[in-house]
């Protein structure tokens, strides 16, 4: 026998009538198959997901986004050079490596792709996904979090294969 389910706390969130609950729906990276393919298939069944995009890639697909966006698709946030550890071998030589930046570098990252999304949509993001997952910079006793970077500028930050 199964013990009885405890009932979910209030919350400040008006849930639409009935709902108790959501599934999130994130992708990254702004890829063409989202565009060609998941945002297609979202809106025939009625379905909105959040898309962690990079400037350059919406900047190519321009108007596409907009109508994502429009069509109630989130555009997040995840950099303008989408950094990763060097541990990873595609970002060796890359340019763009979690080690090598500082807080101050990601935060400008950060505010420069918020400001190129929004003028690319039209929507400020107010979410962010981590590039590759990753949540420091620097390395050795440099090491640093920029979580709280990002807790300054979206309301909720998403990894990936770690922690929930």
């Amino acid at each position: 026998m199964s013990p009885a389910v405890a009932p979910v706390a209030d919350s400040a969130f008006p849930w639409p009538p009935g709902i108790r609950g959501a599934l999130s729906l994130t992708f990254d990276d702004s890829r063409p198959s989202q565009l060609d393919l998941g945002i297609p298939l979202f809106d025939r069944y009625g379905v909105h997901g959040t898309l962690y995009v990079v400037p350059a890639a919406v900047a190519k697909r321009r108007e596409d986004w907009q109508r994502a966006v429009a069509g109630g698709h989130e555009a997040g946030g995840h950099t303008i050079t989408h950094p990763c550890t060097c541990n990873f071998g595609f970002s060796a030589g890359s340019g763009a490596v979690l080690e090598e930046l500082t807080l101050d570098q990601i935060e400008a990252e950060i505010l420069d792709s918020n400001a190129q999304i929004e003028h690319l949509t039209g929507v400020k993001p107010v979410s962010f996904a981590y590039p590759c997952g990753q949540k420091f910079v620097g390395r050795g006793e440099q090491l640093r979090s920029y979580v709280p970077v990002v807790a300054r500028h979206y309301l909720t930050g998403r990894g990936w294969r770690d922690e929930y």
